[in-house]
């Protein structure tokens, strides 16, 4: 979960500041201007050759005083967060989550999360697609407590070392979560686990005590997944629906028809 690319990043410098850096100056200048200089539908683009289209300025702002960021990548099979360090630049293909508590990134690795992103996002080709308009506004979260907090945490910390041990990528490591075939791993094992706690939390933080789990390998979508019954999946969904329109009442807004979002 480590950046393998370094960039050259010349934001808020004018191009006789950012020619001081000459390596990287001549590296972009070489490979970046000439693009540039193609653009005529783009004129500030192409005067500003030295500088990103977007600079992300409102992010950097927000990330200005945060020692780390959960980020999600937008297209994926996996819909998983993870923490890393907020001095990073990112890229458009990433989702970022400046709130980075543990509870957060215990409810968006939950299977409630997952649910709405797979219900109200949409998809590439055989991946789901996360979009934060659509699935990240609408979702209805609980209130934070204690338990969630603690499994986020657990989950962060165990999935990190299990990762350094094994050597593994996130997208690997959860093909080996999600693979039925996959038994007496220790390791695997005990995530599946950790990921049973994440659910219970959130459900106990929805105050949906009367719901039934029942985790166990499950095909939706003809992709199989360590994961909550169908049965519990298309409750959670309704029961959450049904939270979106009781907020969009209690806002004063217009209930939509029944299966759309507030």
């Amino acid at each position: 979960m480590s950046p393998t690319r370094w960039i050259v990043d010349f934001t808020g410098l004018t191009e006789l500041q950012a020619g001081q850096y000459r390596v990287a100056f001549d590296w972009v200048d070489s490979r970046v201007r000439p693009v540039r200089e193609k653009l005529s539908n783009k004129p500030k683009v192409k005067r500003d050759w030295w500088l990103y289209e977007r600079s992300g300025v409102r992010l950097r702002e927000a990330l200005s005083n945060a020692d780390d960021v959960l980020v999600l990548v937008s297209t994926s099979k996996t819909l998983m967060p993870v923490r890393v360090s907020a001095n990073l630049v990112f890229s458009h293909g990433v989702t970022v989550f400046v709130d980075a508590t543990f509870a957060l990134e215990g409810l968006l690795s939950s299977a409630p999360h997952f649910y709405w992103a797979i219900a109200y996002g949409s998809t590439h080709e055989t991946r789901m697609r996360y979009t934060p308009s659509d699935v990240f506004e609408t979702f209805p979260q609980p209130e934070s407590n204690a338990r969630l907090h603690k499994v986020g945490k657990a989950l962060d910390e165990e999935r990190r070392e299990i990762m350094l041990r094994r050597g593994l990528g996130l997208t690997k490591l959860y093909n080996l979560i999600n693979d039925p075939d996959v038994r007496g791993d220790a390791y695997v094992d005990r995530l599946r686990e950790i990921h049973v706690e994440v659910d219970e939390a959130t459900i106990e933080a929805y105050g949906w005590d009367d719901l039934q789990l029942d985790h166990g390998f499950h095909t939706y979508r003809q992709v199989t997944r360590w994961t909550v019954s169908p049965d519990a999946r298309v409750e959670i969904l309704d029961r959450l629906l049904e939270l979106n329109h009781e907020r969009a009442r209690a806002e004063g807004q217009d209930v939509p028809d029944q299966g759309e979002l507030f």
